[in-house]
């Protein structure tokens, strides 16, 4: 079996630092450093691109935790209803995926000008740097997996010892052979199950690396778009049957099924759209990456819109 593994929390002083928000800081980090490094060897403006990932990155971090306390803990809302906007309390890697599309439509429109959002004279296209972004998206994404992975907040269904990718979780605090590298502990528990992170993670690398080699090639924009859902959306929806059964205390199913594979549904129908769209765009010889390869003016003063 793979083993348990647990980082505990860092300390600077008496300030923390949990495993995960490092990972997804550094993640943030790393996903947005190679995005502009590769927007400016496409030629594309990134006081615009920062603006857009500006947009997009809060409004992912606001409705991630929004949507997971909607549908997965619904009575804990009806309980608590101000748990909805204490945003550290749970987060939703789809309810992020709708946050996020969320606030690239309100980029579309808006502008920021000081320190308030006007709309633009005319709409910005938004194809170019969703495809630009998700194309390096899956690097950074193995980071806030590879957190998972540590503090297993995806626990899966119960399995037997001989399952291929089966994780020794342990019983209960001090079950199972430990081995410390460093800090590290890996534990050989005797609870076998799927962690659902840990799976994630091991396809978050197969598709950054086959992304990565592709980006030599030049590809109709929205490729990425397209190869992103068709290749998440099945593999997402497979495993979210691993996850931990309702009747056995785990996420609550609509229809037999979890919120984020009804969400698999949805996305995989909206790729396979989009295939029609790049091809229609390709046809007519439509380049919306131009009007991004300079600075919009398009705020209401006639200013170059700022990022």
């Amino acid at each position: 079996m793979v083993p348990y593994i647990h980082v505990p929390d860092l300390h600077i002083g008496p300030l923390p630092l949990h495993p995960f928000g490092i990972l997804v800081a550094t993640g943030v980090l790393v996903g947005t450093s190679i995005t502009a490094r590769r927007a400016r060897k496409l030629g594309y403006d990134v006081l615009q691109l920062n603006s857009f990932v500006t947009w997009m990155l809060v409004s992912a971090f606001v409705c991630s935790h929004i949507l997971d306390s909607i549908f997965y803990h619904w009575d804990e809302v009806v309980r608590r209803p101000w748990s909805v906007i204490m945003l550290w309390e749970g987060l939703s890697s789809f309810g992020g995926f709708v946050g996020g599309l969320i606030g690239i439509l309100l980029w579309k429109y808006f502008v920021v000008e000081d320190t308030w959002p006007h709309r633009r004279l005319r709409p910005a296209p938004i194809l170019p740097f969703a495809d630009l972004v998700l194309s390096v998206f899956p690097i950074g994404w193995m980071f806030g997996r590879a957190g998972c992975s540590t503090v297993h907040d995806h626990p899966g269904a119960r399995t037997t010892a001989d399952t291929f990718l089966a994780v020794a979780y342990p019983r209960h605090p001090g079950d199972g052979v430990v081995t410390k590298f460093g800090f590290i502990e890996f534990i050989h528990g005797h609870d076998p199950r799927f962690d659902l992170g840990f799976l994630e993670l091991i396809f978050t690398i197969i598709l950054a690396a086959s992304f990565a080699l592709a980006w030599r090639r030049r590809l109709p924009i929205g490729t990425y778009v397209i190869a992103s859902g068709l290749a998440y959306a099945p593999v997402r929806f497979a495993m979210d049957f691993l996850r931990i059964p309702a009747n056995d205390g785990g996420d609550t199913r609509y229809g037999d099924l979890t919120p984020a594979q009804w969400s698999c549904i949805v996305l995989f129908l909206y790729a396979v759209a989009m295939i029609f769209y790049v091809r229609r765009l390709h046809a007519r010889g439509v380049d919306l990456s131009q009007s991004l390869r300079e600075p919009l003016v398009d705020a209401p003063t006639g200013a170059k819109a700022p990022a």
